[in-house]
């Protein structure tokens, strides 16, 4: 999990609002990096092949290095990465009312691509039913950092059958039914599991949003592989957020976390949550930087407490660079004498470089 190793970082930084039109590049003016997992997904310059076929791609390049000191052994290490990250996505019949999107991604390291997704959408004006392989609405995982914050354990992707409904323009509803990839002791081999989202703009630059979900085994990563298999009983989870933005700053604070403990596992480690604070302030079109104060509980590997700030640039449409700094503390696991071990000190610095081709 990004959240628990500190980094100096190459990596891309994408850019949102493709476009579309002619063939060749949209052009467009420079705009922020993405700010959610689902923004990234949209990322990069939109080129139309055909008639109803659109195509966009983001590679990103991402060189990490984190210093840990202390702990029960009172060692230091170094940890350095480096990871090149290619997506490519395919939209078709983008102005009808029924779209298909593919988003493939590869990253160094791994044997093949990942379908990232892979969905059929049938859209009205108040409503739109989003069939395949998607993200479910729990959480949004705001974040102008190279590094996502560390609530994104709960990041779940599944095939299933999602429903929007928009009750007004300032007010929307999710609801989704999907195949969980973990189930209880007794289930077949696989097991039907439900998530829902609302969101609402309270006007003033600001909005709010809570979401559900009926099985946090589901996510992606952030869990030990006990609750990635069998297991007693459905643990549901649920996130929280609070945003204001205007045209200079963009202030966000959300909360992730499961709603009760996990029978399989100990108990420093049965519930586990986060939270995150942000603020980013644009200084013009091209630059801006944003701080960062984060926490979790009951998440292996992750640091208690974190904070960090970073700085980002874009010198054109086409190229993003972001650099960071994040430091925080992981607390000591106690030994068999009951006695608290040190905490480890975490360390991280990246440096992040995207490209929208």
């Amino acid at each position: 999990m990004a959240g628990s190793i500190t980094t100096v970082g190459l990596s891309t930084l994408a850019l949102l609002s493709p476009g579309a039109g002619a063939a060749g590049p949209v052009e467009r003016a420079p705009s922020p990096a993405y700010t959610t997992p689902a923004e990234r997904r949209e990322a990069g310059s939109s080129h139309r092949l055909t008639d109803w076929l659109t195509a966009s791609a983001l590679l990103e390049s991402e060189r990490q290095r984190q210093w840990t000191r202390g702990g029960s052994d009172e060692k230091r290490s170094t940890v350095a990465e480096q990871t090149t990250t290619a997506q490519w996505a395919l939209l078709a019949f983008a102005d009808g009312p029924v779209q298909a999107e593919w988003v493939l991604e590869y990253e160094t390291g791994t044997d093949k691509p990942t379908l990232d997704e892979a969905v059929v959408t049938v859209a009205d004006d108040d409503w739109e039913i989003t069939v395949g392989r998607q993200y479910t609405p729990l959480g949004r995982y705001f974040s102008h950092f190279p590094t996502g914050p560390m609530l994104e354990f709960g990041e779940t992707r599944a095939e299933g059958v999602a429903l929007g409904l928009a009750a007004s323009d300032r007010l929307e509803l999710t609801l989704m039914r999907h195949a969980g990839r973990a189930r209880p002791a007794g289930d077949s081999r696989w097991s039907l599991d439900w998530a829902t989202g609302l969101e609402a703009d309270v006007g003033s630059g600001w909005s709010v949003g809570t979401s559900y979900q009926s099985d946090l085994a589901d996510a992606l990563d952030g869990l030990p592989d006990v609750v990635r298999h069998r297991y007693r009983r459905r643990v549901p989870a649920a996130a929280t957020f609070v945003r204001w933005r205007n045209q200079r700053f963009d202030a966000s604070a959300e909360w992730l976390g499961a709603l009760r403990p996990f029978a399989e596992l100990a108990p420093a480690l049965d519930r586990p949550s986060a939270w995150n604070l942000e603020l980013a302030h644009f200084v013009d079109r091209r630059f801006f930087w944003a701080a960062r104060i984060e926490g979790s509980d009951d998440l292996a590997d992750a640091p208690r407490r974190r904070w960090g700030v970073s700085a980002s640039w874009l010198p054109n449409r086409w190229l993003g660079i972001s650099v960071e700094y994040l430091q925080g503390r992981i607390l000591g696991e106690a030994p068999d004498d009951g006695e608290t071990a040190p905490d480890a000190r975490v360390r991280q610095i990246g440096i992040r470089l995207s490209l929208t081709p």
